[in-house]
């Protein structure tokens, strides 16, 4: 081996040596096959929890009121399940990285039409997977304890407001008066009234 050899060797040694390992985060997967519901109506409940933690996904979709925010819900504990026992994970740490819906089998049925015909109707289903990440080096979000401390917290006493010097007193008159018109002023008023029906159309 020549020196030139040793050389190039030995400054590769010691860059790899250099560099720090970066460590690549967990991944705990989790999909569910065969949902009897459409791929399109699917995306707008998962696009709903995409890049969000787990547990917050969870109680977003609890008041998501879809027909498939159930079967979501139920995946993410499937995941968050084998994360725990799977990885020994948290569940406060996990992040969903990707959840993606996509086609799966369509059942044909048919509609009688008129002249005896039939109408197809195509029923979708679709196939969704979910990817879990740990991100233990950012903020945890434990929802649980969150909300409970949200709760703790002491009400803010309300200041009672001071009475100004310009504030003007309340007049003692009862608000509701009732003024008192006699029978020619009365009948001034439906006299002017009339006239205002009739005239309203000449403009006069």
């Amino acid at each position: 081996m020549d020196l030139r050899d040793w050389i190039l060797e030995f400054n590769l040694f010691m860059a790899k040596a250099i560099t720090p390992k970066t460590e690549s985060a967990q991944l705990v997967t989790a999909s569910a096959n065969a949902l009897h519901v459409a791929p399109r109506k699917m995306r707008l409940v998962t696009n709903l929890v995409k890049n969000t933690y787990a547990l917050d996904a969870i109680v977003q979709l609890q008041h998501a009121n879809k027909k498939a925010a159930p079967m979501v819900i139920k995946l993410i504990r499937s995941a968050i399940a084998n994360a725990q026992n799977n990885f020994n994970l948290k569940p406060e740490f996990l992040f969903i990285k990707s959840i993606t819906a996509d086609m799966g089998k369509t059942m044909k049925r048919y509609f009688p039409r008129a002249r005896g015909s039939a109408f197809v109707i195509r029923r979708k289903m679709s196939h969704v997977d979910i990817v879990l990440e740990e991100r233990s080096k950012g903020k945890a979000r434990n929802t649980a304890t969150r909300l409970i401390s949200e709760k703790e917290k002491p009400e803010t006493e309300s200041k009672p407001l001071e009475a100004s010097a310009d504030a003007k007193p309340e007049s003692t008159l009862p608000k509701n008066t009732k003024t008192i018109k006699t029978s020619e002023q009365v009948k001034a008023n439906t006299i002017a009234q009339k006239r205002r029906l009739f005239n309203r159309k000449t403009g006069v």
